[in-house]
């Protein structure tokens, strides 16, 4: 059996050109799981790159670069990620229920562990470290130009991968019912989401959780987790068109382009308000 562990962690650059928001989100790949060579060299750490005028932070966004990473690396049998335990990005069902649909359909087992508050550092830091030397002192116009800086930033033992997307990469999880709530307890005074420390989704639908790490795996309850229909796998496009902005921010970008060179204004001119 091979097994990868992977962080992941949200980044947001504060560009030049106030108010709109590049967002990064990490994938790091940490090869102590056994894989080594050849294998070893597709599991680079990944920076999914977009703005905020093609994407927001919502639980489907997060999903969609996970799964989307997690689907293009087959090899593994089993994927541990570790995150800290911020809900919205790391702990909620939309985000459960991405992970149970992956591990149904790639018949794969994937096992969500989150790190103990004050022990939040993860190996993708040292990633953001080096990226932000790279971007000190930049010039930057445009969101796209963070991307080459990103890919520049390391050299050995070869540059950091960058994928540049837009709002057509977002696929809406929220449609998914394969798991209704993640808390583990129903009565008061039982353990809630909060207290999840480890949650393990099988590929026969089920889940597992863990309260502390050193606990053994308990059953998810039967009650939270729905039979697999057609309905419950409905995945459907997250955004028919770009992310609008609103009109103050859109007024600010207008005025910064006094001290912006002409070649990069038709991309403000052309934001959606």
């Amino acid at each position: 059996m091979k097994i990868i562990q992977l962080h992941f962690y949200l980044l947001m650059w504060s560009q030049a050109t106030e108010g709109l928001l590049n967002i990064t989100v990490t994938l790091g790949a940490d090869l102590s799981g056994g894989l080594e060579g050849e294998e070893a060299s597709l599991l680079a750490p990944e920076q999914v790159q977009f703005d905020t005028g093609e994407g927001s932070l919502s639980a489907s966004e997060f999903a969609s670069c996970i799964v989307d990473y997690l689907s293009a690396h087959t090899e593994p049998d089993t994927f541990i990620l570790w995150s800290d335990g911020c809900g919205y990005q790391n702990r909620n069902a939309v985000l459960s229920n991405a992970l149970l649909q992956f591990s149904m359909k790639k018949n794969k087992v994937v096992i969500q562990k989150y790190l103990e508050k004050g022990h939040t550092q993860m190996e993708c830091d040292s990633v953001h470290s080096v990226i932000e030397r790279r971007l000190r002192d930049q010039d930057v116009y445009l969101p796209a130009e963070y991307v080459n800086l990103m890919n520049k930033a390391r050299v050995k033992p070869h540059p950091y991968e960058v994928k540049y997307i837009d709002h057509t990469f977002f696929q809406d999880f929220t449609k998914l019912r394969l798991c209704k709530s993640l808390r583990p307890g129903v009565r008061a005074g039982d353990p809630t989401v909060h207290d999840i420390r480890a949650i393990r989704y099988n590929n026969n639908g089920t889940m597992d959780f863990k309260i502390n790490h050193s606990d053994d795996w308990h059953p998810h309850p039967s009650h939270q987790l729905r039979n697999s229909t057609s309905d419950s796998h409905t995945v459907t496009p997250l955004y028919s068109d770009r992310l609008k902005i609103n009109e103050l921010k859109f007024k600010h970008l207008q005025d910064l382009k006094e001290v912006i060179p002409k070649d990069f204004h038709s991309f403000y001119n052309n934001l959606l308000h």
